[in-house]
């Protein structure tokens, strides 16, 4: 019984550990974009995705897509939009309500993806079965 207590208190430790760390990641891609300096940004913010393993990540896609805008990169934009659409369920409604998203991006991306979000929409649903 002592030896699962101590194994389930070291593994706690570690995740509030790696949890912290991952905060510290996002908090620096934020201030980068914030600097408005997309570049650095979107590295940062591309480590992060790939050290949350899919977790949470609707809103840093969007960030990213937003950098990529700011870039004059719409085509890169656009591809992170569909992936916060496929692997995060970002909504028609985050299209219009969205706090994050530039609303500029937004009327853009939606014209291009208006045929394809239900295609989209509907692979995000598949993973949920």
């Amino acid at each position: 019984m002592k030896n699962f207590i101590f194994t389930f208190v070291i593994v706690l430790a570690t995740q509030i550990g790696f949890a912290g760390e991952l905060d510290s990641v996002l908090i620096k891609a934020r201030a980068l974009n914030e600097k408005k300096d997309y570049t650095e940004a979107i590295k940062v913010y591309e480590s992060y995705i790939k050290l949350s393993k899919g977790e949470n990540l609707k809103d840093v896609y969007i960030e990213v897509a937003n950098c990529y805008f700011y870039q004059g990169n719409k085509k890169e934009a656009v591809n992170n939009i569909k992936a916060a659409i496929v692997k995060s369920g970002f909504t028609e409604e985050d299209f219009i309500y969205s706090s994050i998203l530039d609303e500029k991006l937004s009327s853009y991306a939606l014209s291009v993806l208006y045929d394809d979000y239900f295609k989209l929409r509907n692979k995000y649903l598949a993973t949920l079965n």
